[in-house]
């Protein structure tokens, strides 16, 4: 029913890739990102072909065989960059900020029809944006994000690639709140609840017979109480690393974060409340960090009540910011690695991929240069990916990802909110 859903969304949404895969493109740029040194390049050129860049040259070096051969997308006004790649999505479910138990409601009034629909737009809009890549990280129905996958891969819809995980794994009662016992279904339709060590092996198995690229477990389900033991936890990593497959935890406090490192986690999601201790851990077993902690500007959105009133929303941004500030300078003064996810799910009306983006300009609020901001942003989230030898470069043989954004990127963050060139597999969506 889903693949048949997203194939209607497809006739409702226009489409047309500007070239073919095929098609060789010579690119001029303003100045290039270069993510592996963080350097911006003035008056560099990428030349495309079949999809992959071919070369990444100075502007002087190319032929006039090569002129000749490939057809120009002059980018000189602009600095370009790597596509953006948000490792925390949900692209198929909506929080409204009117509704505590959203989550609930969206199960049982409106369906997998309408998320098909949403998911569909929320993808053309993410890629829109110049966001060419995500992982989606569950809260899509039983596989649903797999669907939304596959037609964005057979060229049914625009989207950015996916990386799925499927259901997350929980322990009882998962992240929602207030279910009585006899309605204990509704949360099986939306996550795998784990019941022992054999049971998490089990739920692996599941996950990679559906053709997942990553696990994703709940290391806590706050509100909630329950947890998954360690013992739950490394049976689920151990089985995943089995079959090359990365594991990221939820976990929003210091004990469930450092229990799910102690499990061998290779990221934590959130990470809200934690230790130096910790944190020095997950910088000695390479765990990374994806902070989720958005900007002022996504805070006064989301805090601001139903009726538009912010009496004393100032003063709780600047503590909120505070303490997320002092957790990400910890984590990356003792080597965490750091990589960009939104979590976006909280319908703030703005346009489809904005409030993903707003993490960058966050990053840069709470200190991160923005070379090390655009850093995190493609090579850091290649890596978490699993995709770190075909993404999140600008360089010879790797995946055609490219977007443009305002040359004065690397004086100002919030260039990246404008993308008026975007590429993904050589193929050009956007090119105003």
């Amino acid at each position: 029913m889903i693949k048949k859903t997203l194939l209607i969304a497809a006739l409702t949404v226009p489409f047309m890739a500007l070239a073919q895969q095929g098609k060789l493109w010579l690119i001029k740029t303003g100045k290039l990102f270069d993510s592996e040194t963080a350097q911006f390049k003035p008056s560099m050129d990428i030349l495309v072909k079949n999809g992959r860049i071919e070369d990444v040259k100075p502007d002087v070096l190319v032929t006039a065989a090569e002129k000749k051969q490939y057809a120009l997308i002059d980018l000189t006004k602009y600095t370009v960059l790597p596509g953006l790649i948000d490792v925390h999505t949900h692209l198929l479910y909506k929080e409204t900020l009117e509704n505590t138990v959203d989550l609930v409601r969206h199960l049982t009034m409106e369906g997998d029809v309408y998320r098909a629909l949403y998911g569909a737009a929320r993808a053309k809009g993410y890629l829109e944006a110049g966001i060419t890549s995500v992982q989606d990280l569950g809260n899509s129905g039983q596989y649903a994000d797999m669907a939304l996958r596959q037609a964005i891969g057979e060229g049914l819809l625009p989207g950015p690639r996916m990386n799925c995980s499927g259901p997350g794994l929980a322990a009882a009662g998962a992240q929602m709140p207030g279910v009585n016992f006899q309605s204990q279904r509704i949360i099986d339709g939306e996550y795998r609840i784990v019941s022992g060590v054999d049971d998490a092996v089990q739920a692996v198995r599941e996950h990679v017979n559906q053709g997942v690229n990553v696990i994703k477990l709940y290391a806590d389900n706050a509100p909630n109480k329950t947890m998954l033991s360690i013992e739950e936890m490394r049976a689920v990593v151990n089985e995943a690393h089995r079959y090359k497959i990365r594991v990221t935890a939820h976990a929003t406090f210091d004990l469930s974060i450092h229990n799910a490192v102690i499990a061998g986690v290779d990221c934590i999601e959130h990470g809200y409340s934690v230790s130096d201790s910790t944190l020095q851990l997950m910088a000695k077993k390479h765990v990374m960090l994806v902070p989720t902690d958005g900007d002022r500007y996504g805070l006064a959105s989301l805090l601001k009540s139903p009726t538009g009133d912010t009496t004393g929303v100032g003063a709780r941004i600047a503590l909120i910011q505070r303490r997320k500030t002092d957790r990400l300078q910890r984590a990356i003064k003792a080597g965490v690695t750091i990589a960009y996810g939104s979590d976006d799910y909280a319908d703030t009306k703005m346009s489809y991929g904005e409030p993903s983006k707003r993490n960058l300009i966050g990053l840069y609020e709470k200190g991160v240069p923005i070379p090390q901001v655009l850093q995190i942003a493609t090579l850091n989230s290649a890596k978490e990916l699993n995709r770190g030898n075909q993404i999140g470069i600008l360089k010879k043989g790797y995946l055609a990802d490219i977007i443009a954004v305002d040359n004065n990127v690397d004086k100002d963050i919030s260039a990246v909110l404008k993308v008026p060139f975007v590429m993904k597999n050589g193929e050009v969506y956007v090119n105003k």
